[in-house]
């Protein structure tokens, strides 16, 4: 009886905790995870210690029966991390979990939202009172490394109480224009519209001695075409800390005697030079492009389509960013005495170089281009990030007024050595390898993504990326990746040959011609073009064989070893037990004496 009571008083005490001073306890959360991933970072806290009005987050996880086990893990994760997130914020952001059934309200209110159905909702909506929601239209596990930095951002959004303010001054005529001689009017560039739905674009005009106070975040157009007293005012703006995103091309159309000492100078004060009248080629993700109506598409040294991999991978500016393409594009150099950090955000491939924009006006050129480009070429920085200490451009001031700020320890510059990514002519001439149509999201991507950056509080761009969870290329990879490279600066000129002959050779073998003289002459040419076909061939597969030999012999000396190895030691094995249980039954004689 004594033992029974004993019982039914701990069950009452350990029931009394649970309802009592459980709820009063502190929660406390442990992470075991090697990169401490369920862990918001410092930045992060100190954002959602910002927050002052309350606010909604529905994640939408549906469950699909054709939804992959990958999936399904990367959902729980974010309903962790977003459990972290409600815990953080001191009672500002209430979570919802919701697993819509087919047909309901709550998969209804999600499409109505906006939010991606097609295989099932996985996503993220916002909502604060008074305020239009904000969403994630879809969580992609490939960007896995930017997800705090989009939850994040969607909340900062939600929390926001009006839309951040750009300045934009340029040189070219984005925002339409009328020709006074046939009364024709251009209408304003695309992606012009784009940056306007997301943010409260200010133009600022091209010739203004002072931007304005409420401007703290800056985007200029072809400086070179701008005033000297603009450009001294961009240089007090970023100086004072003001963000900018600059584009600078290389070349001019309207004026090729214009003086771009004035940018060269805003450059270098930067620590960056960029050589006028140099245009990149590029080997490699040269573009085919419709020069002119009716013909078929060519492929231009200049019109570059870049993919991912030639971006910044933890770099806001790339998030989300599959393709840019860029046409007639200048290169980025940090000077060798600049004290300001350097960091490229997109480049070109090593078989890329620069050459003078006049022979871009030369379309029999293009080939040869391509080709040298190819021998001679090297990677080179498009973009880049500038940050660090910097000095006036202008340190006795202009046209008699003084230089209010000479030096600053920080500035933050975002290079484009392109105009041409922002206008609607690179978007209707870009095709893809196959002759179809390039999408144009990556360009207006990449603009957003890095003006969203700059313009946003200190705490959110603070926000990095998490590093990767990908291993490091080991030996194997490294020797493949070398190889490739190798092979890729011998095979061109024979690939280029090779197409040569195959074009040759379909012109010729048709069955047009009539007369005898003809024929034989035509077989005597088809013939040639074969042996040429087959000795190109033959000279690539050997080409191909020996940059690759280091790599063949390496897989299979790991192949050999994979086979042999494990079925060696399970023999040793099976036969050190074997003589183990040999000696147990019949044991030496010695042991009876």
């Amino acid at each position: 009886m004594n033992f029974g009571v004993t019982l039914i008083v701990i069950a009452l005490l350990f029931l009394a905790f649970n309802l009592v001073w459980a709820l009063k306890l502190p929660n406390y959360r442990l992470d075991l995870s090697e990169k401490k991933i369920y862990t918001l970072s410092p930045s992060t806290d100190a954002l959602l210690a910002e927050l002052e009005t309350p606010m909604d987050l529905y994640f939408f996880n549906a469950s699909h029966p054709r939804k992959s086990e990958a999936l399904k893990s990367h959902g729980e994760y974010i309903a962790l991390l977003l459990k972290a997130y409600e815990s953080a914020s001191k009672g500002n952001i209430t979570l919802h979990l919701i697993d819509p059934e087919p047909f309901s309200e709550d998969e209804y209110k999600a499409q109505l939202l906006g939010l991606d159905s097609k295989q099932g909702l996985f996503g993220l909506i916002g909502t604060r009172a008074n305020q239009e929601p904000q969403k994630i239209e879809r969580f992609d596990p490939a960007q896995v490394e930017f997800l705090e930095y989009e939850i994040s951002h969607l909340i900062h959004n939600v929390a926001r109480q009006e839309q951040p303010v750009i300045g934009l001054i340029s040189g070219l005529a984005m925002n339409g224009s009328r020709n006074e001689r046939n009364q024709e009017i251009t209408p304003q560039w695309q992606l012009l519209k784009e940056i306007r739905s997301h943010f409260n674009l200010m133009s600022l005009g091209s010739d203004i001695s002072r931007i304005p106070g409420n401007v703290r975040t800056l985007m200029v157009v072809q400086p070179a075409r701008l005033p000297q007293q603009t450009l001294f005012a961009i240089d007090q703006f970023v100086l004072a800390g003001g963000k900018l995103m600059m584009f600078v091309d290389p070349l001019d159309d309207l004026d090729s005697t214009a003086d771009t000492s004035g940018q060269q100078n805003l450059l270098a004060a930067w620590g960056v030079q960029m050589q006028a009248n140099k245009v990149l080629a590029d080997s490699r993700y040269a573009t085919p492009v419709v020069l002119a109506v009716g013909q078929p598409p060519i492929r231009h040294p200049g019109a570059l389509t870049l993919p991912r991999e030639t971006m910044a991978q933890h770099d806001i500016s790339t998030w989300g960013v599959d393709s840019v393409t860029l046409l007639n594009s200048g290169t980025l150099t940090p000077l060798k005495k600049s004290r300001t950090a350097f960091t490229p955000l997109i480049q070109s491939s090593g078989q890329a170089s620069t050459f003078d924009g006049a022979r871009f006006a030369q379309q029999d050129a293009f080939d040869a281009m391509i080709s040298e480009a190819a021998t001679r070429g090297r990677q080179n920085v498009i973009a880049a990030r500038i940050e660090g200490p910097a000095y006036s451009a202008f340190p006795e001031g202009i046209n008699g007024q003084e230089a209010a700020v000479k030096k600053a320890a920080r500035i933050h510059v975002v290079l484009v050595a392109d105009t041409d990514l922002l206008s609607d002519r690179i978007w209707l001439a870009a095709r893809t390898a196959n002759g179809q149509k390039a999408l144009r999201s990556g360009n207006a991507r990449f603009v957003l993504n890095t003006l969203d950056n700059l313009a946003a509080s200190d705490a959110l761009s603070a926000i990095s990326p998490r590093a990767s969870d990908q291993q490091q290329p080991g030996l194997l990879d490294r020797l493949r990746n070398e190889a490739e490279q190798s092979y890729r600066k011998k095979a061109t000129l024979l690939e280029q040959r090779l197409d040569q002959a195959e074009k040759e050779w379909q012109s010729l073998n048709t069955p047009s011609l009539i007369s005898g003289s003809q024929a034989i002459s035509s077989n005597t040419l088809l013939q040639a073009l074969n042996k040429e076909r087959l000795r190109l061939r033959m000279e690539l597969h050997t080409l191909k064989k020996d940059a690759y030999k280091n790599v063949y012999q390496l897989e299979l000396i790991v192949m050999l070893l994979s086979i042999i190895t494990v079925p060696l030691i399970v023999s040793l094995l099976g036969l050190g037990i074997f003589i183990s249980h040999q000696r147990r039954q019949h044991p030496p004689a010695a042991v009876f004496y």
